[in-house]
């Protein structure tokens, strides 16, 4: 009989921990480390090859700079928590056909048609920060509020970060990091609440949150 264990790290510690005598008994431990950004972009090529039969194009290529920025992002989520490495790929892949399907749906009324076996830059990446902003309601809808210029201005200095950080991509440059998070402060009345869920909506149109839901602490 072999006995092969499979597990996160931490649990599989706290398993081991259980019985002090099973790590003399499974002496051999073997560390999958996490993917890195060539290794998933493999992942990605592959996943295209195989659904497509290797019928899919992709706009600057397979290898080009485009899937290389997808793999960077998928990276990012590499040592946190819940990092799924192959299924964050497949995750993000979904993400990309499901753009394209929409991307179609629009163009399709259009002279030319599409091209069905081709993933675009904007079906690999989303849209650009600029078009992603400029679409966006909740950001229209806290620009037509009264007063808030400190949250719009710091709305609109975040938005630049983020337009740089796009423009840096491009590049293949390092990102700056920035924080999202934000603490708005007031005395009742004032619009805490509602600024927050736009803000949060605001961050899930431009494609920095999966949803603009999120908790509040309020005091």
């Amino acid at each position: 009989m072999v006995v092969i264990l499979a597990g996160y790290n931490k649990q599989m510690e706290a398993f081991f921990a259980h019985n002090p005598g099973l790590p003399s008994r499974i002496p051999y431990q073997l560390q999958f480390e996490d993917y890195g950004d060539s290794e998933l972009l493999q992942i990605l090529q592959s996943q295209i090859e195989k659904k497509y039969n290797g019928t899919m194009r992709v706009e600057d290529g397979l290898g080009g700079l485009y899937m290389r920025i997808a793999a960077r992002r998928i990276g990012r989520g590499r040592g946190r928590d819940g990092f799924g490495n192959a299924r964050a790929v497949h995750n993000a892949f979904a993400q990309i056909t499901d753009r394209q399907a929409k991307r179609l749906q629009k163009e399709r009324r259009a002279s030319p048609p599409p091209d069905d076996m081709l993933l675009t830059k904007f079906d690999l990446l989303g849209q650009e920060p600029s078009g992603a902003l400029k679409n966006s309601k909740a950001w229209t809808e806290l620009q037509g509020l009264i007063g808030l210029k400190s949250v719009k201005d710091s709305v609109t200095s975040l938005f630049d970060s983020i337009k740089a950080n796009y423009d840096r991509e491009l590049e293949e440059m390092p990102l700056v990091e920035y924080s999202l998070n934000r603490v708005f402060l007031g005395s009742p009345g004032t619009g805490k609440t509602s600024v927050g869920k736009l803000y949060g909506q605001i961050l899930a149109d431009i494609g920095l949150l999966t949803s603009g839901e999120g908790k509040q602490a309020v005091q």
